[in-house]
């Protein structure tokens, strides 16, 4: 019987697991092409354990590599220490990695050097400024110059590896596999109600480090102005549990905070589409609700002073705000007080493909990857 081909999926994050779910679940229906190597870091404790129940997603190698007040570069070499340990076991004839966190760019590393194959999912993104988002556009250039084979989310995407220098013959347009994990969201049922005729509910989250603490605080502050603005709107603010985003969350809401403003615990990934689904607008600056947003025919505003996901800028269906208050305030009240403006932006559209990235990235990998690969490269 012939060796399958043997890939190693690394993963983390909470977004790791839902953008690696169609990936590996293609992967794992094709057994008899593939032995499948799941490995997560804990990069993210709940978040990532929550995630992993609600795919169904088994692992076979675990690192629990998060600690308090842990900084980046720990993980990192934490992480790449063991992805090389695991590949000098196990010899995959392919390293698998998805975006951009440190898990991925730590594990693809030690996949480089340990002459296997690496395979970036979600591939090409670019603010081309290492300051934002930190330190994830930085680990996105280095799995740039390493990987080899780029599946990019978008033509955009593969436009930016192929002007970087990379063989066009090695970028491959899958479309995102976020949005694989979007639709197989919304066909779940719902467990809780949606909100009643008329009600407009904005859906709130923020936690990028380099927003940390002004942005952060303008963020939170402009929350709190709309909804003393717009006492029949409901804003739903997400706290993500990053420590400096929990304690500028208490300074802003604590107190006599408007009885419109919900302060919601993280929920699972089910639900949460299912929330932004139900959404008026929403205001974000996380890089998957950026991708989601589109197909859902939600207007979006970004607070960031960048976004590596232009492809809505550029339709219209998005807005990059930045993180001045009065600014955030502007555009909310913008899309809440012009309904022909909301209706403009609120055109659904799918700039990331169709929902059958999975598949299209373990087709290239069964066409592109032959077993042995790694021990011929030379290990």
């Amino acid at each position: 019987m012939a060796r399958r081909i043997r890939v190693a999926a690394f993963l983390g994050t909470r977004p790791e697991v839902i953008k690696m779910y169609s990936p590996v679940r293609a992967l794992r229906d094709q057994d008899s092409t593939f032995e499948t190597i799941v490995c997560s870091s804990g990069q993210h404790a709940e978040l990532l354990s929550d995630a992993l129940t609600t795919f169904g997603m088994d692992v076979d190698y675990e690192l629990d590599v998060m600690r308090t007040n842990q900084r980046p570069a720990e993980v990192a070499w934490k992480v790449a220490r063991w992805a090389g340990d695991i590949c000098d076991e196990r010899r995959p004839d392919v390293v698998l990695v998805q975006g951009d966190t440190t898990t991925t760019m730590a594990a693809g590393v030690a996949a480089f050097h340990s002459s296997t194959p690496v395979a970036h999912v979600e591939a090409g993104l670019r603010t081309y400024d290492n300051s934002a988002p930190w330190p994830e556009e930085g680990h996105r250039r280095i799995l740039g110059a390493i990987a080899d084979l780029h599946f990019a989310p978008s033509e955009m995407a593969g436009a930016n590896l192929v002007r970087e220098g990379v063989a066009p013959d090695r970028v491959f347009l899958t479309g995102n596999t976020g949005i694989d994990a979007l639709y197989w969201a919304l066909s779940r049922p719902r467990d809780t109600p949606a909100p009643p005729d008329g009600q407009r509910r904005v859906v709130v989250t923020t936690h990028r480090r380099e927003s940390i603490p002004d942005g952060i605080t303008a963020i939170f502050g402009a929350v709190r102005q709309l909804a003393e603005l717009y006492p029949d709107v409901r804003f739903q603010l997400v706290r993500h549990p990053s420590p400096p985003v929990l304690r500028t969350l208490r300074q802003i809401m604590d107190g006599a905070r408007p009885r419109n403003v919900e302060v919601l615990a993280p929920c699972s990934y089910v639900p949460f589409m299912h929330m932004l689904a139900d959404s008026y607008l929403i205001v974000t600056d996380s890089g998957g609700i950026q991708e989601e947003a589109p197909v859902l025919g939600k207007p979006l505003l970004v607070v960031n002073r960048r976004t590596a996901r232009e492809e809505p800028l550029r339709i219209g269906t998005s807005d990059l705000v930045g993180t001045d208050r009065d600014s955030i305030v502007a555009a909310v009240a913008g899309l809440l007080d012009d309904p022909a403006r909301h209706a403009r932006m609120a055109t659904p559209h799918e700039p990331y493909g169709d929902g059958l990235a999975g598949e299209r990235i373990v087709k290239i990998l069964g066409e592109e990857i032959a077993p042995g690969t790694a021990t011929e490269a030379g290990r």
